[in-house]
């Protein structure tokens, strides 16, 4: 095998070798993963990415209200936003449920707004019922940024920009250390009074420290000299960082948690959950085509904002079985969703700015068969230190493996066949291009090109496996918002050949279920 770096970039001698870049295979990384599933030093455990943590199948909530029934024509001329509305209304009114759309074409000039637990959206399929948005969402909500910002079907607690970032500094202080995979922590006796009435309900967790909380997630020593105080999450040599995991119960002054910790509680740290439960739940989209005008491609961040679905604080929502045309972005999660599942779609027609988009601490998502015949500026997109979240079973004619820098980590992305167009993004005071622990599993590359793919510099503590098409990519210096090195602690297996376990993620529900995971 031979290891060929990117055109024009120096390589040092030493790592233009094979030998000189240490590699194992698939099967040891895997085994040393079965023995140690929390706390591999290269693979995240994703294991409980998805709906329902990939433990039940989507759900099939009962039709409560009908479009046509609202006045709906569905002849592709006539606005039906009252009706659909209406139909939406009495949704709301029902206390949730499927809002059914028959085949039809209808023309739509506002967002729909799922705002509330348990509103689905459902159609006959994606070639039957057709939502032809006819204005872009800079037009339709104030305040929105249309290269990454809402959708023209928007799910949020209150409507589009009602809600509040919600983390846990003001609520229950966790009093004890924990580690990597613990699933309980310990509070006083009066914080656990005050979080007993939220068991079996999603809660935000809210670390904060020094410098040393960074470098936690950053995961490998090359990063403990990066400028922390260039990026603007740091604040005088201060961090925090948001995650949500649901309370099982509460017994005494003991806290159990469904997922396990994904970092440690050190002491010097100060670690809270929040008192309240500040998501939505169960709500979705499914069965049904999103389609814009044919516009020419807006200049790069000029994009007016044909975006499909957009979500921000959804806990266990999900999209499924739906084809977007001609969008700027498909599928944002932004901003605290945590545990959704997108399944089953589909990107075609003009070129565009994101394929999907995962930002601003949303965790533990699941993104999966899926195509994109479009062509994205970027492609799958992370960021914004989210964390937990898992790409697989993917088609990219277009695109690439976009991180846009803000220190995502412990993610996979897995099973996916991709033509390597896109780049990434972000900017100098973004943070760290990644953080410790991303997975490159099983990647089939079209075009011969391994930068940010398979490329090690730029994945600390990372793993790069059976990535067939293209070779590693050793780029070592001026690096996208990363410290110069080779180095940075990512092991590469099986380069050019399918590896074993196909799909990592579905290996760890398995190992960890005992059993398929539910469809």
């Amino acid at each position: 095998m031979t290891l060929i770096p990117s055109a024009g970039t120096p390589v040092p001698a030493h790592a233009q070798t094979p030998a000189d870049y240490p590699q194992t295979t698939s099967a040891e990384l895997w085994a040393a993963f079965v023995r140690s599933p929390y706390d591999h030093p290269n693979l995240p455990n994703v294991s409980f990415a998805g709906y329902g943590y990939s433990e039940r199948p989507l759900p099939e909530p009962r039709v409560v209200a009908n479009v046509r029934d609202h006045g709906a024509r569905g002849d592709g001329t006539t606005d039906d936003d009252t009706a659909f509305q209406a139909a939406l209304e009495a949704a709301r009114a029902a206390g949730g449920g499927a809002v059914w759309i028959p085949e039809g074409r209808y023309r739509l000039t506002q967002p729909l707004a799922l705002d509330r637990s348990g509103l689905v959206l459902r159609g006959e399929g994606p070639d039957q019922s057709i939502l032809a948005f006819t204005r872009p969402i800079s037009e339709v909500v104030r305040g929105t940024q249309g290269s990454w910002s809402g959708g023209l079907i928007w799910m949020e607690p209150g409507g589009p920009r009602r809600s509040r970032f919600a983390d846990g500094r003001d609520g229950a202080v966790v009093v004890r250390p924990a580690r990597i995979g613990d699933t309980t922590v310990q509070v006083s006796a009066a914080d656990a009074a005050r979080l007993a009435p939220l068991a079996g309900k999603m809660v935000p967790v809210t670390w904060s420290g020094d410098l040393s909380l960074p470098r936690h997630i950053a995961g490998h020593p090359s990063l403990h000299d990066y400028d922390w105080e260039r990026w603007r999450a740091v604040t005088r040599g201060q961090f925090s960082w948001t995650w949500a995991n649901e309370i099982v119960r509460v017994q005494g002054t003991t806290v159990t948690f469904k997922k396990p910790l994904r970092l440690e509680i050190r002491d010097g740290w100060r670690v809270t959950i929040g008192v309240d439960s500040p998501f939505i739940t169960e709500v979705g989209v499914e069965s049904l085509s999103i389609r814009f005008p044919r516009t020419a491609k807006a200049a790069h961040l000029q994009e007016p904002g044909y975006n499909g679905i957009a979500m921000t604080r959804v806990a266990h929502g999900f999209v499924r079985d739906v084809h977007f045309e001609h969008v700027d972005n498909a599928i944002i999660m932004r901003e605290q969703v945590i545990n959704c599942t997108a399944r089953g779609f589909r990107i075609t027609g003009r070129p565009n700015h994101h394929g999907t988009m995962m930002s601003t601490l949303s965790h533990d998502n699941l993104l999966e068969d899926f195509v994109i015949e479009s062509s994205p500026h970027h492609g799958i997109n992370t960021e914004g230190t989210s964390s937990g979240n898992v790409w697989r079973n993917g088609d990219m004619r277009h695109g690439t493996f976009d991180s846009h820098c803000m220190m995502s980590f412990d993610s996979v992305r897995t099973n996916i066949t991709v033509n390597n167009t896109g780049g990434p993004g972000g900017a100098p005071d973004h943070g760290p291009f990644v953080g410790r622990r991303i997975a490159h599993w099983n990647v089939r590359v079209t075009n011969g090109k391994g930068e940010w793919i398979s490329q090690p510099a730029i994945l600390p503590m990372g793993a790069i496996v059976g990535i067939q098409g293209a070779p590693l990519d050793l780029k070592a210096t001026r690096l996208w918002h990363l410290p110069d090195g080779l180095d940075k602690g990512c092991v590469v297996a099986d380069m050019g050949q399918a590896p074993v376990p196909a799909d990592l993620f579905e290996a760890q529900l398995r190992l960890r279920l005992g059993r398929p995971a539910a469809r």
